[in-house]
């Protein structure tokens, strides 16, 4: 009976001892930061300093609250290491044109791109390139481009080549009114580019001014589903700062 009554006692006293080094522990936990209301928790960490016992708890912020910050961009192009803007007239700055001036006696009229792409052509494959009108086709290209048809003509530009031979000379290729269509991917207006052919083939000259002389065609041209052209030109000479 002696020995029943000790192992009670025994028991109580052990049980009391745990429920008051759990109380200790307990009380000696410090809860830093808000009351967390709904939301993932982010981060759940505990430091241990000695004795004391600290439970930090860092809860995701609601995405409404989020700052967003938006960076603008300005679009252009990188010329000889020199950041450039988007803007045509200042691309153009940036090449000099070096060219000799067209001689007062030439043969060749001068044309620049902003007399034949300075209108508003709207053209469509379905509409204007299966069967040929003529009254659509003279409502879409003023008469006074119409008539340079057949003409000699002189003008100036960027050379994108086309088809190259295996001599590497240029057989055909897209003259551009500036640097940004020519190679910076800039899709020109349907009246902004000239299709020169040459025979015999032409060196290629990109990256500089260079002035075209020949015989030109002004005629919409298809190739199977795509356009190719308003402007044509058979190249009899090219005029180019380094010729």
């Amino acid at each position: 009976m002696f020995l029943k009554l000790l192992a009670f006692l025994l028991t109580l006293l052990i049980c009391s001892c745990g429920n008051k080094e759990e109380k200790e522990v307990t009380e000696n936990i410090s809860i830093v930061g808000d009351p967390i209301e709904g939301g993932s928790i982010l981060i759940s960490e505990i430091d241990k300093n000695e004795s004391n016992l600290t439970l930090i708890i860092s809860q995701s912020k609601p995405l409404e609250s989020r700052v967003q910050i938006e960076e603008s961009i300005e679009e252009g192009i990188i010329l000889n290491g020199v950041p450039r803007p988007n803007a045509q007239e200042d691309i153009n700055q940036t090449v000099a044109n070096n060219l000799p001036p067209l001689d007062e006696n030439s043969q060749f009229e001068p044309l620049a791109f902003r007399d034949i792409s300075g209108f508003t052509y709207d053209v469509n494959w379905e509409r204007d390139g299966k069967d040929f009108d003529f009254a659509s086709y003279s409502q879409r290209v003023p008469k006074n481009l119409r008539e340079k048809s057949g003409k000699t003509v002189a003008i100036e530009g960027f050379m994108l080549p086309t088809v190259v031979d295996e001599n590497n000379m240029v057989k055909e290729f897209l003259l551009l009114p500036d640097q940004m269509s020519c190679c910076f991917g800039k899709s020109p207006e349907a009246n902004g580019w000239v299709v020169v052919s040459s025979s015999d083939g032409v060196e290629v000259l990109m990256d500089q001014i260079i002035r075209v002389n020949g015989n030109l065609t002004v005629e919409e041209r298809w190739d199977e589903e795509f356009f190719v052209g308003l402007y044509h030109m058979d190249c009899e000479e090219i005029i180019g700062p380094s010729l």
